[in-house]
């Protein structure tokens, strides 16, 4: 993850945009970096080569983009005059596109449409956030659960690597905003493997517990780590995701750690990332295990 590149947000000109915009630039005026506007014109033959729509010209959509963006950047050099912004068309498919940028970047922001009824984040969140080389935002808030003026960032903690960079990522994040920040560690029940129901959770407030050290030992790091940083620790018994989805409802922002599954490294995100991802109402960053 690079700390001196832009903070890259990806807009598709829906009514979501301006919520991604603010987020994105908001990050960017924290992290005192650049600002990178891109949208992503798929080239019409591979959208419409195999439908009954009539097909636009990609030259026209990528006019069109280039456009709305140039409008957006003139609007923000205008209210944020020491903001540097850029402004990219890219041509192709959107994963790949953004994979490529994100390289160079420190952080990756795109949006979700908001959760309405069973509506959940669309796939391209996840698909980028398990390719993407940086961290990656989905930025989605629930309009009926605006979150609290102090409301804390939060993170979960499991003992891997990944979930261990998470907990950085989500200190300096609390540290910058001023928010404190929760660490949470969730066990869910384990089953019987003799078929007799399941085994009881561990006693998690037992202060003794091998977990419950591991975990204060990493909210002690981070505190001590963040000069001033406010840390709790949450330990629970429930289903990871669930937990967190749970106890970040009202977050500022929801931290995940992935380290990819399968195959290849970083093609599938893990399970708990993929169903915050889908879950949270707030905004989840997403951080890739690259040790």
């Amino acid at each position: 993850m690079r700390a001196d590149g832009p903070v890259v947000v990806a807009l598709d000109g829906t009514a979501h945009s301006a919520q991604t915009l603010r987020w994105g630039v908001d990050e960017a005026v924290r992290r005192r970096a650049s600002l990178l506007l891109v949208r992503v014109v798929e080239d019409s033959w591979q959208g419409t080569a195999w439908s009954w729509y009539p097909i636009v010209a990609s030259g026209d959509l990528g006019l069109e983009a280039k456009e709305y963006l140039a409008d957006e950047a003139s609007l923000l050099e205008e209210h944020h005059p020491g903001l540097h912004v850029e402004t990219r068309v890219l041509h192709g498919q959107v994963v790949p596109s953004l994979r490529e940028l994100s390289f160079g970047a420190q952080l990756l922001v795109l949006g979700a449409h908001v959760r309405t009824g069973r509506a959940r984040t669309g796939s391209t969140g996840a698909h980028v956030a398990a390719h993407a080389r940086c961290p990656v935002v989905v930025v989605r808030s629930d309009p009926d659960r605006p979150a609290p003026t102090r409301a804390a960032v939060v993170v979960g903690v499991d003992g891997s690597s990944a979930s261990l960079a998470a907990a950085r990522v989500a200190a300096r994040e609390a540290w910058m905003r001023g928010r404190p920040l929760l660490v949470v560690h969730a066990r869910p029940t384990i089953p019987d493997p003799f078929g007799r129901g399941s085994v009881p959770p561990l006693a998690t407030a037992d202060e003794s517990d091998p977990t419950h050290r591991a975990a204060q030992a990493v909210a002690d790091r981070l505190r001590d780590e963040n000069d001033g940083l406010a840390v709790e620790l949450a330990l629970v018994d429930d289903d990871p995701a669930d937990a967190l989805v749970h106890l970040g409802a009202a977050a500022a922002l929801l931290v995940v750690g992935s380290r990819g599954l399968g195959s290849f490294r970083g093609m599938l995100l893990g399970s708990v990332s993929h169903a915050v991802l889908h879950e949270a109402t707030v905004p989840v960053i997403v951080v890739r295990d690259d040790g």
